[in-house]
């Protein structure tokens, strides 16, 4: 018995082991779930602020925490839509993410994140994620995330959906963006 306790003590000392274990139901939860959503449409799921997730004031969300649940609301997204796997992409993985936090999200309280794609390029899509609290509605938090296909045309690839055919204007927000890491990347590349 007091292996097991101390087996699991040092498990969540060099793991984070509850990550893993919400990835396990993730993929679980996907599996079993019979729907499937349209790659345009939002995608919803559903947070609960706890002592897990606040920084050191413990009233509220901490910054890293948001970047953890768009993992998750990206590994719904993936796996509702069947996006993933891309065809024959080497690998899809986070290319940038631009965050604004409106108000902070307070400890214990549910909230929903609202995940869709709002355009997509040759080598990238990119999601609009938002953080609403259940009791008032607010929008707490909006993010942008660049997911980058290695090995893959994703103009040509995202074409095989049939809402996909036509590419949507691109987002005033997200063409600014773009357009500040272009110019972040020139700098550096001096």
């Amino acid at each position: 018995m007091w292996s097991l306790a101390v087996f699991v003590a040092l498990l969540y000392a060099v793991c984070d082991v509850n990550y893993f274990i919400r990835t396990f139901f993730t993929v679980v939860h996907l599996l079993l779930l019979p729907g499937r959503v349209k790659v345009t449409d939002k995608h919803t799921i559903y947070g609960f602020c706890t002592t897990q997730d606040v920084d050191f004031l413990l009233n509220h969300m901490n910054n890293g925490r948001y970047l953890r649940e768009l993992d998750f609301c990206r590994f719904y997204w993936y796996g509702r839509t069947r996006f993933w796997p891309l065809g024959n992409a080497k690998n899809i993985l986070q290319g940038e993410c631009m965050v604004r936090y409106r108000r902070m999200l307070p400890i214990f309280k549910a909230y929903k994140v609202e995940t869709q794609l709002v355009w997509w390029d040759d080598r990238s899509i990119y999601f609009e994620h938002k953080f609403i609290t259940l009791h008032d509605g607010f929008i707490r938090t909006v993010a942008y995330s660049r997911q980058r296909a290695i090995g893959v045309n994703l103009l040509e690839y995202v074409q095989q959906f049939p809402e996909c055919r036509e590419r949507p204007e691109q987002p005033a927000v997200l063409k600014g963006w773009i357009e500040s890491n272009e110019a972040s990347s020139q700098q550096l590349r001096k």
